[in-house]
């Protein structure tokens, strides 16, 4: 009904009416805080639905007082997980920032003012020994964006750059963990050999069975797609005249909020799959693969890796997201390519997947000079 617009560091609402003249108005909303324009924002819509305030006609006054003077970073944690939950995070997301950040709150003491908040302090809650190198990446990633947040609220003044992980060499990680075609062969043939050896001990029948499940690794390996997006996928989400499947509905949200398109006419696997499924369906809005359940899914998925792989408890169902991309660079597939599949916003993070085949570099190089005596 209204967009909200930032200009010089204020915000203003501005409304659109065809059948008025000028057809654009816009309102001063007087502040320069971000959490109060969107309130404002809201007041405003309702009240020019209703009926009771007219953009071309009157002025509006406001009396929207300033929130209490933020001092002390348990005081700043709270407005930003009740700002972020509401307006940007979905459910899973909010959980777990608000998880690390409470525990990061414990750590430095509730009362602690936002002046005595330093990088040092920060630094020692994110290097802690009895933290794991991957559970300290995450910590300060969700750190970065807090201090972020303090940072624009003019609330601190502190350098982001100043906040790292300390490397030490007896907990370096790629933190890329994904399987070889070999390894994934095996896992099949696991869910093959024990689905069949279940049906005849009654465990499980020929109609209801985990060889689904063979499907679905096959579909995280080639089409690189996150696991809730895939058990997300409607039957009205795959186009089978152009063979595009539309990511992200108005019954899902992705990881970006953004809706994709994942063209797979010339993908045969994948299309393969698609057909096989959508004869099952009836209905546009029925799931694809007929499960919503991550949880459960990725706990049967486990299942059958421990008793294919059983070194490799560190897999887990997105690994498969890590292995399509793998796969499509060392098949030589440009960089641009796979960051375009992958649906990678930058392409420093297809680069970390390229910067682990270092065994390659010399095969590519090689090849570009074959015809050089």
């Amino acid at each position: 009904m209204a967009t909200l617009i930032k200009q010089a560091n204020h915000y203003y609402l501005q409304f659109y009416d065809n059948s008025k003249t000028p057809n654009r108005k816009r309102v001063a909303l007087k502040t320069t805080k971000k959490n109060i324009a969107l309130k404002l924002k809201v007041r405003l819509e309702d009240e020019y639905a209703l009926g009771n305030y007219d953009p071309w006609l009157e002025a509006v006054s406001f009396h929207e007082e300033e929130p209490p003077k933020i001092t002390t970073v348990n005081e700043a944690l709270q407005t930003f997980l009740s700002y972020k939950t509401k307006e940007d995070w979905r459910t899973h997301t909010a959980e777990s920032n608000t998880y690390i950040l409470n525990r990061f709150l414990d750590f430095i003491g509730n009362n602690l003012p936002l002046r005595d908040l330093t990088h040092d302090k920060i630094n020692a809650f994110i290097n802690r020994d009895s933290l794991a190198y991957e559970s300290k990446k995450s910590y300060l990633k969700r750190l970065k964006t807090f201090v972020n947040w303090l940072n624009r609220e003019e609330l601190i003044n502190l350098k982001v750059s100043t906040l790292k992980i300390y490397n030490r060499d007896d907990e370096q990680s790629e933190g890329i963990n994904y399987l070889s075609p070999t390894e994934i062969d095996k896992i099949i043939q696991t869910i093959s050999d024990q689905v069949t050896k279940d049906i005849k001990l009654g465990f499980q029948t020929k109609e209801k069975n985990s060889l689904w499940l063979i499907d679905l690794i096959n579909w995280q390996r080639y089409s690189g797609m996150r696991i809730g997006e895939t058990l997300n996928l409607r039957v009205e989400d795959i186009n089978i005249d152009t063979w595009e499947i539309h990511i992200g509905s108005k019954t899902f949200s992705t990881k970006t909020k953004q809706k994709n398109v994942l063209p797979i006419k010339d993908v045969k696997p994948l299309i393969r799959i698609a057909q096989k499924y959508l004869k099952l369906r009836d209905d546009p809005s029925d799931r694809l693969f007929g499960r919503k359940d991550k949880s459960r899914t990725s706990k049967q998925f486990k299942k059958y890796l421990r008793i294919a792989l059983p070194d490799r408890d560190e897999i887990k169902l997105h690994s498969l997201r890590h292995t399509c991309c793998i796969e499509l660079l060392r098949a030589g597939v440009p960089i641009y390519t796979v960051q375009r599949w992958m649906r990678h916003k930058s392409i420093r993070t297809t680069q970390r997947y390229a910067d682990l085949l270092n065994m390659d570099i010399s095969e590519a190089i090689g090849r570009a000079f074959d015809n050089v005596e």
